[in-house]
């Protein structure tokens, strides 16, 4: 019995994040989607790569499917992404808007192999302590 409820625990736990991912996903570019329509520069839009890398991270870190949360972070993301390719910039080029989408997808793959680094890497390894 015990052994079910701690399944069901992890079931929710991975729903969870998957809820989360997508909604962090579909939010994030909705936020970036709004900087565009509200005529920020195209440079300054590409800070939004520290908030799909950040997103990315945590849910990695917090995820024991850290390639799934990665997907629903890209699922979530890509309706707008994929609206925000179809416009032009100043030169009358479709560039810069996928470069900007491009970036965002950096950003999530940037937190995915960062989170996987540190989830990896043996903190406080027992052989590493120096005596004083």
């Amino acid at each position: 019995m015990k052994i079910e409820s701690n399944n069901h625990r992890n079931n929710w736990k991975e729903v969870l994040i998957i809820l989360l991912a997508l909604a962090g996903g579909f939010l994030l570019s909705f936020l970036g989607f709004g900087l565009l329509w509200s005529g920020i520069s195209w440079p300054m839009q590409l800070i939004m790569i520290v908030p799909f890398f950040l997103l990315s991270y945590g849910l990695c870190r917090w995820s024991s499917n850290a390639n799934l949360s990665c997907i629903f972070i890209f699922i979530g993301a890509a309706p707008l992404g994929l609206l925000i390719t179809r416009f032009r910039d100043t030169n009358d080029a479709h560039l810069m808007p996928i470069l900007i989408v491009s970036g965002w997808m950096i950003g999530i793959l940037a937190g995915f192999y960062i989170a996987r680094l540190a989830q990896k890497s043996p903190t406080g390894a027992p052989g590493n302590t120096a005596s004083s």
